[in-house]
């Protein structure tokens, strides 16, 4: 919970994630308050600033593994179609600069 000052410094998400990086290393709501106060502060916060984090766990939070990524590819054909395509936008970028400067 945090009150306006930590809001105009940071967004919710923001907040989210540094809190649960924090947790997850030292498992300290407390510290972690007190981090999520200084990054406010380091961002120039003007309002008063209040803190609360809340542990409805007495573990960790869970490390989040990045999602894997997956290669995508197109195929032949929708790269032959696309390379038509900046082709003809390359050309008319050309054209309308060639245009310009007459």
């Amino acid at each position: 919970m945090g009150c306006d000052g930590l809001w105009d410094a940071m967004s919710s998400q923001s907040a989210v994630t540094m809190a649960r990086r924090e947790l997850v290393l030292h498992n300290d709501p407390e510290r972690c308050s007190r981090e999520l106060l200084r990054e406010a502060l380091k961002r120039n916060t003007c309002h008063n600033l209040t803190v609360v984090v809340i542990c409805l766990s007495a573990d960790p939070p869970p490390r989040l593994e990045p999602e894997p990524r997956v290669r995508r590819s197109l195929s032949a054909e929708a790269l032959n179609s696309l390379r038509k395509v900046l082709t003809v936008i390359v050309k008319g970028m050309m054209y309308r600069r060639t245009a310009s400067s007459l």
